[in-house]
This record gives C-alpha cells, sequence and structure tokens, in this order.
C-alpha cells in the first residue's frame, strides 16, 4: 500500500503510484480500530474493480486535537491501522496531519480539494459523516457536491451488532470494562492480532 501526506496529495506535488490513469475509489474517517463497519466501507471501495482503492485518514485522531480532555486514546497505533487497512485491500492511504489549521478548513473545501486531485469514481461514506470546521457538512450534502463532479457516492447505514451501532467509542467503552470479546466481536479480529 503506497502512503502520501494530505498536503502532497492535496497539492498535486505527490506520485500516487505507477498508474495515474487509474480513478479513484475513497472512504474517508478515522478508521480508529478498524471495525466491522469501517471494514463495510473498504468492502464497498475493493468493490469497483477499476479503481484504485483509497483510504483517506488521520495521523493522530482529530479529538486529541478538538477535545485532549475527552479522548480516552487510540485503539490501535497509526503503523497497526495501516496494516489492517492494507489486509483490506486498500491500495492507497492518504494520511491528513489534524491541526489547528487544518481544522478551520471548510467541509465544502476540503470535499472539492478531494475530489479534483485525481479523477475519482465513488465516494463511499458513513451516513452520519461529517467534516470541516464545526463539522459544518453532512453526508447529504457532501453526496450533492460529489454529483455535480459526476462522482457516485455510497453511504452506508450503520452497521450494527447486538442491536446498536458500532463503533470506535463502543470499543474503547468495552475495553475500559473489561469486556474483550466484546470489542474483538466489534473488531471483527482478535485484540492485537495482525
Amino acid at each position: 500500500m503506497r502512503v502520501v501526506d494530505w498536503d502532497g496529495f492535496a497539492s498535486s506535488k505527490e506520485s500516487l503510484g505507477p498508474d495515474p490513469g487509474r480513478p479513484l475509489a475513497v472512504t474517508v474517517g478515522v478508521f480508529d480500530g478498524v471495525h466491522i463497519g469501517h471494514q463495510a466501507l473498504i468492502s464497498r471501495i475493493r468493490a469497483e474493480a477499476s479503481c484504485v482503492p483509497t483510504v483517506v485518514t488521520f495521523r493522530q485522531n482529530p479529538l486529541k486535537t478538538t477535545n485532549p480532555a475527552g479522548f480516552a486514546g487510540d485503539i490501535y497505533s497509526l503503523e497497526l491501522k495501516l496494516f489492517f487497512l492494507e489486509a483490506l485491500g486498500a491500495e492507497l492511504a492518504v494520511l491528513i496531519d489534524f491541526s489547528g489549521e487544518f481544522s478551520k478548513i471548510d467541509g465544502r473545501d476540503f470535499v472539492n480539494l478531494l475530489l479534483s486531485r485525481r479523477p475519482v469514481k465513488l465516494l463511499a461514506l458513513g451516513e452520519d459523516f461529517r467534516c470541516g470546521h464545526g463539522l459544518n457538512v453532512g453526508a447529504a450534502e457532501i453526496r450533492s457536491l460529489a454529483l455535480a463532479r459526476g462522482v457516485e457516492t455510497w453511504l452506508a447505514p450503520p452497521v450494527t451488532e447486538g442491536g446498536l451501532p458500532v463503533s470506535s467509542s463502543r470499543i474503547r467503552r468495552a475495553l475500559a470494562l473489561g469486556q474483550v470479546a466484546e470489542a474483538e466481536k466489534l473488531l471483527g479480529r482478535p485484540l492485537g492480532k495482525r
């Protein structure tokens, strides 16, 4: 899997691999834990056979900057997150260094940068996905922005387990309570196993 920084990706300064004519199938998120909900998004971008399965994610969880007191820590290190993304079939990972400056980007500007770098055929997001300063842009608006550029958008319904949505926060709570079997069920793999 090729790993590039957002700045290089967005500015067209960084080569994205040997086949620049291949469009991207993109998903965006923190992907902490690369849990079964995340796996559904990655499976969808992999289903676009003619595309480069691309994950846009963060070098560090944005909560470390926006809510450090409320951030309970990462489920996996960046190294493990990238390992699992590659194991699931991602061919390109774009890493965002979330900073005070990056946090001020309007969601529309972020989406326009994302979709203008290289032809994007598919954008796969959770239906509750939000981005931009103050999380000002939601999935429905992103779908409209993408449609205006001819990009298909797939909005994934929540993946549930035990009648509740799967989330990284839920996994962290399970781990804090010592419920390792519950966390592993939500992750879709044993803890700490590659």
